[in-house]
């Protein structure tokens, strides 16, 4: 569905700046029907490499191709494609229906009132529907760019950070929405910091890191488990604490950790005198949160605590990819 080869792409953004390489040799490849998520820190590359994709941006060098071709602007391989952007951008006089007819109606099919209320209704939109978007919120407004990407049946589906500034009942749905859409057939590529959310979609991951990719595989395969230990939770009432409990975290009457399997037979024997009430025993998982650490720390890079508490990285690369992608937009 998607290949990159090389790819490199290398800018400034004034004539006495350091050239930024936003991208530096990435390659990749999204199978058709893939649920494809797109890792990494701040300033990795990774919406640059979804510009590329879309045709915004021309790779310095390299080579793209999206089902087989080469994604140029215009091109009518982008009647089955939909793009969801980080920010999307609207004309703020339109009503919240209005935005998304116009929008929904720019693929050239025609579309049924009964489309539109419905995906307005299981948006949470149906009563904002005469609202101008000027007056709508952020989560309003993100809502109505998910609508008018999910609103036709696309074979691809592009998605920047799609539940920023959503509510929790409605990023449950939308990935109720996306599951469904993707067991159709859809092709998704996904860009997102919830790594908790990746889990719970992606089938494939690819980790990006200063512009390339450093792991590209199997979803279930960076969520191995390691049969060698087991992870446990219980609450003791003041019992004592086995010996050979390691990683001990509590909560409150909580008691969190992780047992030897050699010892886990102990450790029955001990919860059954203790008369503990137990919350977990099984073997431990390595959630995608450990290996994205596991592996950018592998690189060599600094931690990317950035990414995971939800603050801002060195968002140059990026920022600078978004005014390029901008002005290709103009042109």
């Amino acid at each position: 569905m998607i290949v990159a080869e090389n790819v490199h792409v290398r800018f400034r953004r004034g004539i006495l700046r350091k050239q930024i390489h936003a991208l530096n040799g990435l390659s990749l490849e999204v199978r058709e029907r893939d649920f494809f998520a797109l890792v990494g820190q701040n300033g990795a590359g990774k919406s640059t490499a979804m510009y590329c994709f879309l045709g915004l941006m021309k790779p310095t060098s390299g080579k793209v191709q999206v089902m087989g071709r080469t994604p140029d602007l215009g091109s009518p391989l982008y009647g089955g494609v939909a793009y969801l952007p980080e920010e999307p951008h609207y004309h703020l006089y339109l009503t919240v229906e209005e935005a998304t007819r116009y929008y929904a109606a720019l693929y050239g099919k025609r579309i049924s009132d009964k489309t539109i209320n419905d995906t307005l209704e299981r948006l949470g939109l149906a009563r904002f529907k005469s609202l101008r978007l000027a007056k709508c919120s952020k989560g309003m407004k993100q809502k109505v760019g998910i609508a008018q990407c999910l609103i036709h049946e696309t074979r691809l589906l592009f998605l920047d950070e799609p539940t920023r500034g959503l509510d929790p009942l409605v990023i449950r749905e939308f990935r109720e929405w996306l599951q469904a859409i993707h067991q159709r057939g859809a092709t998704i590529v996904m860009n997102s910091h919830v790594l908790s959310e990746i889990e719970m979609l992606a089938n494939r991951v690819a980790i990006i890191e200063r512009g390339k990719v450093v792991v590209q595989d199997e979803l279930k395969n960076l969520l191995t488990l390691d049969r060698e230990q087991y992870s446990v939770a219980y609450e003791g009432d003041g019992a004592a604490q086995p010996e050979y409990l390691g990683a001990v975290e509590r909560q409150g009457a909580l008691v969190k950790g992780t047992i030897p399997k050699e010892r886990l037979y102990d450790f029955m024997e001990f919860a059954r005198g203790s008369r503990l009430l137990m919350h977990e025993c099984s073997l431990k998982k390595t959630s995608l949160e450990e290996s994205f650490f596991k592996i950018v720390k592998g690189s060599e890079t600094p931690a990317p605590a950035a990414l995971l508490a939800g603050q801002n990285g060195d968002q140059s690369a990026q920022e600078a990819a978004k005014t390029e992608a901008e002005v290709n937009l103009e042109e």
